[in-house]
């Protein structure tokens, strides 16, 4: 047996607005299919036979669209231990066909494949806070240019996306989810 610690940095990216957290929540549910995808994803999956089943199967769900809804994680208990706290919740979201692009390069990455986003409600229902982990951080462990490419190109799809649920702007692209 051997064991190897392979250390690498990451990097948390968060975005700070004032709209609320219902807002975004909305927003960001709408954005990753999560009606459809709550109810056609795993099955669309389970009978997927090929690589042609699971794009096809997104592209069905999401159409020309970055991501799909797989599932979310409320963590409201926590104000049990913090009162005041609001509401906070982790979304898990991603695509197959991305993933597939950086896990073929290098099978650590999918560790943190999908990727996690986390909504707190700022206090006093003054806005919303979103996090994520840089998918360039956190998947790029290893000296692989296709991999960090990849990597990369999923940090600037996952930016626009949250860009696109935090947006104060009315005119934003936000209206249109």
């Amino acid at each position: 047996m051997s064991k190897t610690v392979t250390p690498f940095s990451g990097q948390l990216v968060t975005f700070s607005t004032s709209v609320s957290f219902a807002e975004v929540t909305a927003r960001l549910e709408a954005a990753v299919h999560k009606p459809a995808a709550s109810t056609h994803w795993f099955p669309t999956m389970r009978a997927a036979k090929s690589k042609e089943d699971v794009a096809k199967g997104l592209h069905d769900i999401i159409g020309d669209d970055d991501f799909i809804y797989f599932l979310q994680l409320p963590h409201n208990w926590i104000n049990y231990y913090k009162p005041g706290t609001g509401s906070v919740v982790v979304y898990v979201i991603g695509n197959p066909v991305i993933a597939q692009t950086m896990m073929v390069e290098d099978i650590r990455s999918s560790f943190n494949i999908p990727p996690r986003v986390l909504v707190v409600e700022k206090e006093n229902n003054s806005g919303t806070e979103v996090h994520y982990h840089l998918p360039s951080a956190v998947y790029a462990i290893s000296d692989n240019p296709a991999l960090k490419a990849a990597a990369e190109s999923l940090d600037g799809k996952l930016e626009a996306l949250i860009r696109k649920v935090t947006s104060e702007s009315p005119n934003s692209d936000s209206a249109s989810l």
